[in-house]
C-alpha cells in the first residue's frame, strides 16, 4: 500500500503533467474531463500512450506519453496478478481462488491489465481494441460477474449479463470461459442462445433460471417475441458486444438496434455497456454510439506501428487460368507441402466461398492417400458436428480443416501453420481476418491465395498494399482430381453450382460479368469443374431469387402439375 508521501508524490506529478500539457483543462474536475474519455494504448514497452478527448466546445485534442503512470492515484500501475485485485477488495475472494488455482492464472494479460479497474470500479461503457487470442474475453468476463456476485440478487431470476456473438463457436466458447469462472458459485447459471439447438427446450430453460446469457442475435430475437422472455431482462446489469467487427461484418447491424430496443432504458437502468473488437472503423464507431452511448472509453492494447498478420506474413499468390484448375491446384500444393514438411508439421485451413464448395474441396482431400486429418466445417453442419470437429482440430498437431468463414475470427485454434484462401473473399476484412488464425502468439505461419484470372482484380485494387509471392499453379493431377469430381452424387453437384451461382451473382460487377455472362461461366465449372453428366436442374423459382430471371443455359427442372402425375416440360429460357 502507498504511503501519504508516495501519494502526495505521485498526485503533484500528475497535476504538473496536466497543468503543462493541458492548460485548457485545468479548470476543469481532473476525473471527470480527463478520466471519462481518456485512450490507453499500451506499446508494448511498458509505457502508455494516454489520448484525451473532450467534446465539449472550445477544447482540443492532445496526446503525451506517461511511462507506467495511472492517472489515478487510487489505481496504481503496478498492480498486474488477479490477486492484486483482490487485496485492493475489487474482486471477490471466491473470483480470486478461481483465477489462481482452479485456472491457473496470475498475470494479467495486456487488454485485462488496461480495462478491468475501470470496468469494475466505475462500471465504464467501454469500446475495447483487441487481437483475438489476446485475453480479451476474461476481461469482459470478469467485471460483469463480479457484479452479479455482489449484487446479490436472487439467482435465475433476471439475466444479469447478455453477451452478443457473431458465430455459434465463439459463443460456446465464452460460455465454457463463463462457467469456469463462476465454478465455485454453484447457484448461478450460464446459457446459450444459439441456431442449431432445440428452441423450446432453450427458451424453458432460459425462463426457467439463467444469469448469465450468450447468444447470436437471430436467435435472441426469435425469443425475443415471448413476453416472458423479455422480462427476464428487465434488471439487466451488463451488455457486451464481442467481435463487434465481425457482427458488422455479417450484416447484424439491425438485428442489434432491435435486440436493444427490447431492453431497459439504458440511462435510467443505469446498465453497463462493452464493446470487443479488433478493428477500429467508422461502422464500429457507429455501433459504439449506439450501445455505449456519447459518454464512453476506448482502450487499445494493440502496439502502435506493430504489423499484422497480413503484413509480416509471406503469402503466395497462384493464379489459375480457369475456375476448373482451382480444386487440381489447391490438391496438388497441399500434397506438395506436406510431403516438403513432413505430415508432422503442416496444420492448415482451407477458407472456401460456400459451404457446398467446402464440401467439395474436403471431398477431394479426402479422397487421396498422403493428405492427413483432413475434415471440414460451416454451418450447415449440426452444432453437434461443429463442436467435436473444432475441438479435434484444436487438439490435433496435423491436420486440414476446409472451412467457411464460421472460423475466421474468435475461436482460438493454436498452431496453424498456413491459412489457405480458395477463390474470391468477401471483402478485404474477410481476407485479413481469414489469414489472421496462422501465425499467432509469436509463432510462424504462412498464406496461399488461390484465385482465377477472372478474379484477379481482387488482389490488385482490394488488397494492394500487401506483397505478394507470385507462384505458378501446378495442375499436373488435374485428371485424377476431376475424376474423382466426376464420381460424385448428382445431388451434389446440384448443391455446389448452385452456391457457385449464388456466391459470384453478388460480384458480377466487380468481375465485369453480365448475369448472362455468369450463367455461361457456371455451365462452364459444371462441365469441366465438376465434370457433371450434365448441367445441374434448377426450379424457375430457385433461378428468380438469384435475381437471374429471363438467362438462357439453366437446365430447368420439371414441375409436376397440381392433383395428377404429368410433367410439365419448360424451356430453359426463364
Amino acid at each position: 500500500m502507498a504511503t501519504i508521501t508516495q501519494l502526495c508524490r505521485r498526485c503533484l506529478l500528475i497535476r504538473q503533467i496536466a497543468y503543462f500539457a493541458l492548460p485548457k483543462f485545468k479548470e476543469c474536475s481532473y476525473r471527470n474531463r480527463l478520466i471519462r474519455e481518456k485512450n490507453i494504448l499500451l506499446n508494448g514497452n511498458g509505457q502508455n500512450l494516454i489520448r484525451i478527448h473532450s467534446t465539449s466546445r472550445g477544447f482540443g485534442t492532445v496526446s503525451f506519453k506517461a511511462s507506467k503512470l495511472s492517472l489515478e492515484s487510487d489505481k496504481p500501475s503496478d498492480c498486474t496478478t488477479f490477486q492484486d485485485l483482490g487485496n485492493e477488495n475489487r474482486l471477490h475472494p471466491k473470483l480470486v481462488k478461481t483465477l489462481s488455482d482452479d485456472l491457473k492464472f496470475n498475470t494479467m494479460m495486456p487488454i485485462q491489465k488496461a480495462t478491468i479497474r475501470d470496468l469494475i470500479d466505475d462500471r465504464a461503457n467501454c469500446l475495447a481494441q483487441a487481437k483475438t487470442g489476446t485475453g480479451k474475453t476474461i476481461a469482459f468476463l470478469l467485471p460483469a460477474i463480479q457484479t452479479l456476485v455482489t449484487k446479490d440478487p436472487s439467482p435465475g431470476k433476471h439475466i444479469s449479463l447478455l453477451v452478443l456473438s457473431p458465430t455459434r463457436e465463439l459463443a460456446l466458447q465464452i460460455a465454457e470461459e463463463a462457467k469456469g469462472l463462476l465454478q465455485r458459485f454453484f447457484q448461478y447459471k450460464v446459457r446459450v442462445c444459439i441456431g442449431g439447438t432445440n428452441k423450446e427446450k432453450e427458451q424453458k430453460d432460459i425462463i426457467k433460471n439463467c444469469d448469465i446469457l450468450i447468444a447470436t442475435p437471430g436467435r435472441l430475437l426469435d425469443h425475443l417475441s415471448e413476453p416472458r422472455f423479455i422480462e427476464k431482462f428487465q434488471a439487466l446489469d451488463t451488455l457486451v458486444l464481442d467481435e463487434a467487427d465481425r457482427l458488422l461484418d455479417m450484416g447484424f447491424m439491425k438485428d442489434i438496434e432491435r435486440i436493444i430496443s427490447y431492453l431497459p432504458d439504458k440511462v435510467s437502468s443505469k446498465r453497463q455497456a462493452m464493446l470487443f473488437s479488433a478493428t477500429q472503423t467508422p461502422r464500429v464507431s457507429k455501433v459504439a454510439d449506439l450501445v455505449l452511448g456519447k459518454d464512453y472509453k476506448f482502450i487499445s492494447t494493440i502496439p502502435v506501428g506493430e504489423k499484422l498478420t497480413h503484413e509480416r506474413v509471406i503469402q503466395k499468390l497462384i493464379t489459375v487460368p480457369k475456375f476448373s484448375d482451382l480444386a487440381p491446384a489447391l490438391f496438388a500444393n497441399i500434397q506438395r507441402e506436406v510431403q516438403l514438411r513432413g505430415s508432422g508439421v503442416f496444420k492448415t485451413i482451407v477458407f472456401a466461398p460456400t459451404a457446398a464448395l467446402a464440401d467439395f474441396y474436403g471431398h477431394i482431400l479426402q479422397s487421396v492417400s498422403g493428405i492427413p486429418n483432413v475434415s471440414v466445417l460451416h454451418s450447415r453442419a449440426s452444432q453437434k458436428k461443429r463442436n467435436r470437429i473444432i475441438a479435434q482440430f484444436r487438439e490435433a498437431k496435423t491436420g486440414v480443416l476446409v472451412a467457411t468463414d464460421v472460423v475466421a475470427r474468435g475461436i482460438d485454434i493454436p498452431a496453424v501453420t498456413d491459412v489457405i484462401q480458395v477463390g474470391l473473399p468477401m471483402n478485404k476484412e474477410a481476407y485479413i481476418h481469414r489469414l489472421g488464425r496462422t501465425a499467432r502468439a509469436g509463432t510462424e505461419g504462412g498464406g496461399m491465395f488461390f484465385l482465377t484470372e477472372a478474379e484477379k482484380f481482387f488482389p490488385s485494387k482490394s488488397l494492394a498494399d500487401i506483397k505478394f509471392l507470385e507462384c505458378q499453379p501446378d495442375l499436373s493431377l488435374s485428371e485424377e482430381v476431376l475424376q474423382i469430381a466426376a464420381n460424385m452424387e448428382e445431388e451434389k453437384f446440384k448443391k455446389i453450382y448452385q452456391s457457385w451461382i449464388g456466391y459470384y451473382r453478388t460480384h458480377i460487377k466487380e468481375m465485369g460479368w453480365t448475369a448472362q455472362y455468369l450463367v455461361v461461366e457456371a455451365n462452364k465449372f459444371a462441365k469441366e469443374g465438376l465434370r457433371a453428366p450434365e448441367i445441374p436442374m434448377l426450379t424457375k423459382d430457385t433461378i428468380a431469387k438469384m435475381g437471374l430471371r429471363g438467362m438462357n443455359g439453366f437446365n430447368i427442372k420439371p414441375k409436376k402439375a397440381r392433383n395428377t402425375n404429368k410433367t410439365i416440360i419448360e424451356s430453359d429460357a426463364t
